[in-house]
């Protein structure tokens, strides 16, 4: 028969368990009564166990959290392709956490929402929707082979709101100024990236029988370590021809089957700097939001931001600053999403970009990537007439008049328009110093001869990616 105590202020239960013995368990009940009922409950299940009408949980409890998820990391998910991220955020977050000590059945939704709480100071929303998931694939995969019969806790435990993040890309124009800031080395991997849209792990893992120089056809059904894609299957894409002569000199240079091999022979690490070299290459064409000027002289510390690279002295010591290009926020994995984006706006269909991109799911494209294509919602916005432009430009134009009549009689005219980007004196807009670009850019000098001709990205001022 069960029964209830208060003690320190805590309503306890006193119960057998399933096995017959007494145990006494903390509750957050509040009353008596509260108490008494939770009590009733927990009798009830106990002796459903002892008939056999319900199953017992483990006298251990499981095992706890933390050899739940090395088993879990050791059985099911050795053979994912993101097993090393796995390996590395359970053992960096949830490994070294009170969670990990606790046996499988006082593992409950509140501590694992406690945990979360905790996390959100030093981890992004999808971050921690990640570890919750860690925690609710291995309870039900241990529920699947009988390893623990409890419920999964994680059931009762909300995922975060994750904001999709709209990925910076290179546009058209900027394309070729990247190309003359990489380094020869560089220049057929990063050509690669772009025009098939491979992942990392995919063009690291890329080998010489997977590109058919014959029939123009690239095999991709590797990435890494390992025989297999993200996506867990192999595509043929079609090499563009402007892709050929960087290809060809690739695997001249190339001195193992890679394509793409380190200095050895060998496939690069994983950590390689692909993304250090992409940034450096951005800043040295120019492509960034501005720079930081900052005097280099020990002990003076003074910086300031501006929108151009042209010389500064330091107000404090009067030496000359060093002006550090701020480039945009483009990762490594943001060209994918340029070959995307500049397909798109050279007419290509969305379901072709899926194709090419080899996402399985159609939605994910056009999620991704359905506002870059050209009549983006053009038609159904400017269905939104509501009659303002006319009245706008009737002011506009009075005020116009207003200020001609006030520079006739020499007074102050009356402003009524944004200011307009002139080109610099000298210079016409075809010369490559326009308002697109921050005062003082000097445009590149052209790229020395890497013993191969890389094809141009168009011809007669308009550039373009073809895939045939």
């Amino acid at each position: 028969m069960a029964s209830v105590y208060e003690k320190a202020g805590k309503w306890y239960l006193r119960f057998k368990d399933a096995g017959g013995r007494w145990r006494d368990k903390v509750t957050q009940a509040r009353t008596k009564t509260e108490a008494r009922r939770l009590a009733d409950e927990l009798a009830r299940k106990a002796e459903r166990q002892r008939l056999g009408l319900e199953e017992r949980l483990p006298e251990d409890g499981g095992g706890t959290l933390a050899e739940l998820l090395q088993w879990w990391l050791e059985t099911c998910s050795v053979n994912s392709p993101s097993h090393a991220s796995n390996v590395s955020q359970i053992t960096r977050h949830l490994l070294p956490s009170s969670l990990a000590a606790l046996p499988l059945t006082a593992v409950t939704a509140p501590r694992l929402r406690a945990f979360l709480k905790e996390k959100e100071q030093e981890l992004s929303p999808q971050t921690l929707n990640h570890l919750r998931g860690f925690v609710s694939r291995a309870f039900n995969e241990a529920r699947a082979v009988g390893r623990y019969s409890g419920p999964n806790p994680v059931a009762d435990v909300k995922k975060r709101t994750v904001t999709r993040r709209v990925g910076d890309f290179l546009r058209l124009e900027e394309v070729p100024r990247l190309f003359e800031a990489l380094a020869d080395r560089w220049r057929p991997l990063y050509a690669t990236a772009l025009y098939t849209g491979l992942r990392k792990g995919e063009l690291l893992a890329l080998r010489k029988i997977d590109v058919d120089m014959q029939s123009r056809l690239l095999t991709v059904c590797r990435s890494w370590e390992r025989d297999t894609t993200k996506g867990g299957h192999s595509d043929v894409i079609p090499i563009a021809s402007e892709l050929v002569p960087f290809l060809e000199e690739a695997i001249r240079r190339s001195p193992s089957e890679l394509v793409f091999p380190a200095d050895d022979g060998t496939m690069m690490r994983r950590d390689v700097a692909l993304e250090d070299v992409l940034r450096r290459a951005l800043g040295r064409a120019g492509i960034v939001t501005g720079y930081r000027h900052v005097c280099r002289r020990k002990g003076c510390g003074h910086s300031e931001v501006a929108p151009e690279a042209a010389p500064r002295k330091c107000p404090t010591c009067t030496m000359s600053l060093w002006p550090k290009p701020q480039v945009r926020r483009i990762r490594f994995h943001d060209l994918r999403h340029t070959t995307a984006a500049l397909l798109l706006r050279a007419g290509v269909p969305l379901a072709s970009v899926q194709k090419l991109l080899r996402h399985r799911d159609p939605r994910i494209t056009v999620e991704v990537y359905g506002h870059l294509t050209p009549d983006y919602l053009r038609q159904e916005v400017d269905s939104l007439n509501l009659g303002l432009r006319a009245e706008f430009d009737s002011q506009r134009a009075t005020q116009a008049g207003r200020a001609l009549e006030a520079a006739a009689v020499g007074q102050a005219p009356i402003a009524f328009a944004a200011p307009v980007l002139q080109a610099p004196s000298g210079k016409s807009e075809g010369a490559g110093t326009t308002g697109r670009f921050p005062q003082g850019f000097q445009p590149l000098q052209p790229a020395r001869d890497t013993g191969f001709e890389p094809v141009a990205f168009g011809s007669g001022g308009q550039r373009s990616i073809q895939l045939s």
